[in-house]
């Protein structure tokens, strides 16, 4: 049902509206219009995915996660889809999705439906909820037998076997392969 209404009703409904402005102002001026908000779409939509792609740049190397601005992202890209297509209605709802007042208000109602995670990496491997950029705590080495649970790897590295700090300040890394013995 919602491709029906996308593809559809919303070009005839598009079509209907651009017969009767042309009916009123004339198709001279509809058409220059239409070229137009196209042409400005374009240009702001370029403006904007910059100064977007930058924010997320910024919010990555300081290791946040960027969800508001991917949301900018994808509704500036709805946007250009939008003022791309021939029509008053979507050229209006795409104006409107690059205000950025617009997709706050947007973001503040669909935003508390999307979850979004974040596994930072760093030289060790993945640290869990954000991006960090160095690991403080130790690396657990060993091989686990599926069935038995029990280690059977050497850990000649370490002087207890299975070496966990528990220094909850300092994330533990835990590297290994995981075999399927049947």
């Amino acid at each position: 049902m919602p491709l029906f209404f996308i593809f559809i009703i919303i070009p005839l409904i598009e079509l209907m509206i651009l017969l009767e402005v042309g009916s009123i102002i004339g198709s001279g001026w509809t058409f220059i219009i239409i070229i137009a908000t196209a042409i400005l779409g374009t240009r702001l939509v370029k403006q904007q995915g910059v100064q977007t792609w930058t924010k997320i740049q910024q919010e990555l190397a300081t290791g946040s996660l960027p969800a508001q601005a991917m949301f900018d992202g994808i509704c500036i890209l709805i946007s250009g889809v939008l003022l791309i297509t021939p029509g008053f209605m979507t050229d209006i709802f795409g104006l409107l999705l690059l205000t950025p007042p617009f997709r706050k208000a947007v973001y503040l109602q669909v935003g508390h439906r999307v979850q979004v995670r974040g596994a930072g990496f760093n030289a060790s491997g993945f640290g869990q909820g954000g991006f960090s950029k160095q690991s403080t705590g130790r690396t657990f080495e060993n091989e686990m037998d599926q069935n038995t649970h029990q280690d059977t790897g050497d850990s000649s590295s370490n002087s207890q076997q299975g070496y966990i700090d528990e220094n909850p300040q300092q994330p533990t890394t835990i590297d290994g392969e995981y075999k399927r013995k049947e």
